[in-house]
């Protein structure tokens, strides 16, 4: 018999819920799944022993909830306290959603399986909303990011019009991808320029960015910039080697400059 567990970590992301609702749901109206787990804030939950049981029922409505009914956190990985408690669990199929640090975890918890000869899967579901996986057409909360990043251009725009020479600069999600930058400015007509990771650019001289500002400016007295936190970062004094608690580089605030 199938006894299955699910876990979200990391930060939030829109449609968590409704990734927890399907895979409850597939797995008993598809395979007759009766035993499906929530382990509660994330890895810490598996040692911790703080869980939920989740059937269709439970899960019916959880899609028009923000956040994750299971609570999420960062860190807290010990691996083999994670693969002990599935084993005395006798779970047989764990899903964990996450991102890069998460997934980094899951493939630590898989090896650590492997090691001890378990028959248990290992299912890692990638949460970004940078929509920077490569095999899928769209990553889920993609969408509703786009969505919310008008109205911050919007407000930009609206404050960059109303002083001399205002520039409205809007920083947005995007660590090595600029998806939600470039969608996020290509829905609106708003915006004068846009920095990606991808498409490295520099400040000063014939064709840089203060040249293209100020020619901007004395055109239309005002501007909107969108930027990927993730540009320029060869651009910013300082250099960091920090992590956060899920394994992630830390980046220089591009936004300072």
């Amino acid at each position: 018999d199938v006894r299955a567990c699910i876990v979200t970590c990391g930060g939030l992301c829109p449609g968590l819920n409704t990734v927890i609702k399907e895979i409850v749901c597939g797995l008993n109206f598809m395979y007759g799944v009766n035993e499906v787990i929530g382990v509660d804030c994330g890895f810490r939950g598996f040692y911790s022993r703080n869980t939920v049981s989740l059937t269709p029922k439970s899960v019916s409505d959880i899609h028009k909830r923000g956040g994750t009914i299971l609570g999420t956190s960062r860190g807290g990985h010990d691996t083999s306290k994670i693969v002990d408690n599935i084993q005395d669990r006798e779970i047989n199929q764990v899903y964990i959603i996450g991102g890069d640090g998460t997934q980094k975890g899951a493939s630590a918890i898989y090896k650590e399986i492997r090691r001890r000869g378990l028959k248990v899967a290992v299912a890692g579901i990638p949460k970004t909303i940078d929509n920077d996986i490569p095999v899928i057409d769209k990553s889920f909360g993609f969408d509703t990011a786009v969505e919310e990043a008008q109205r911050a251009i919007n407000a930009a725009h609206v404050e960059a019009t109303s002083v001399e020479n205002g520039i409205g600069l809007v920083k947005l999600m995007g660590r090595y991808s600029g998806f939600i930058a470039m969608y996020a400015t290509l829905a609106s007509r708003d915006v004068d320029c846009c920095l990606i990771p991808e498409s490295p650019f520099y400040l000063e001289g014939k064709g840089g960015l203060y040249e293209f500002i100020a020619k901007r400016l004395r055109e239309s007295g005002h501007m909107v910039i969108v930027i990927a936190e993730g540009a320029g970062q060869d651009l910013v004094a300082e250099s960091t080697e920090q992590e956060d608690a899920s394994g992630n580089k830390l980046l220089k605030d591009v936004g300072l400059w």
